[in-house]
């Protein structure tokens, strides 16, 4: 089953400051929160899937580049993930190519 993906473009400021808000929940250090913030925000890949396929699609993606990998914590059922992938454009564009070659997105 392929996984649903969006891949936005220089974010705005509150769709970083939401993304950041989730991806921090429950997070009780200061450096996850350090690194979400000194992360550069040219582009972000949001991945949404079965927890199984989302660890392969982290794999594959943070193999491929050096791009933050993030989970969204959100209010879905504990099968379904969000997995943020943050980073310049180009370095984002090339994990949702090696997603695509891989098959785990269509």
């Amino acid at each position: 089953m392929a996984l649903s993906y969006k891949l936005i473009n220089s974010p705005s400021t509150a769709t970083r400051k939401m993304l950041t808000r989730r991806m921090l929940v429950g997070r009780v250090l200061s450096e996850d929160e350090e690194i979400v913030n000194s992360a550069s925000w040219g582009a972000v890949l949001l991945v949404q899937g079965m927890m199984t396929e989302m660890y392969g699609a982290v794999d594959v993606g943070t193999k491929t580049s050096p791009v933050l990998a993030m989970e969204v914590f959100g209010n879905c059922p504990q099968h379904v993930v969000t997995m943020a992938f943050i980073g310049n454009v180009a370095d984002v564009k090339q994990v949702l190519s090696a997603l695509k070659s891989e098959g785990l997105v269509a």
